[in-house]
């Protein structure tokens, strides 16, 4: 899918990865270069690299340094994003009231949190 259209190429789909890129790269870490992936700040997310990217998928941490989901999902809301729109967290204690005030927000927009785990083997 391209954005909420068939993808009659059938391409790999587009993934924008929304956090604190400028801290990530202060910190001395590199961002992945992986086929399909873009990663921008908060700030970044306008209509016109919507335009030009056309991801399927949105993707951010559920609560990040200077926006959270309920931030994103307005603002791609406002934008007339048409793709789905989804957040990671670790546990969540009510995901449901968190979709539903984001969705509250956000009419329209497909939006779901992916719950992670936060055990990693040793």
């Amino acid at each position: 899918m391209r954005n909420g259209a068939d993808d009659a190429d059938g391409g790999t789909p587009i993934l924008l990865v929304v956090g604190d890129m400028h801290h990530w790269r202060l910190a001395g870490r590199e961002l992945p270069d992986l086929d399909g992936f873009h990663f921008v700040d908060f700030a970044d997310v306008t209509g016109d690299l919507l335009e030009r990217l056309r991801p399927d998928v949105v993707l951010s941490a559920l609560m990040a340094e200077g926006f959270d989901a309920l931030d994103l999902a307005a603002t791609l809301s406002e934008l007339s994003f048409r793709g789905a729109y989804r957040s990671i967290s670790t546990v969540v204690p009510n995901p449901a009231a968190i979709r539903r005030e984001v969705r509250a927000a956000a009419p329209g927009l497909d939006f779901e949190i992916l719950l992670i785990s936060s055990d990693r083997p040793h």
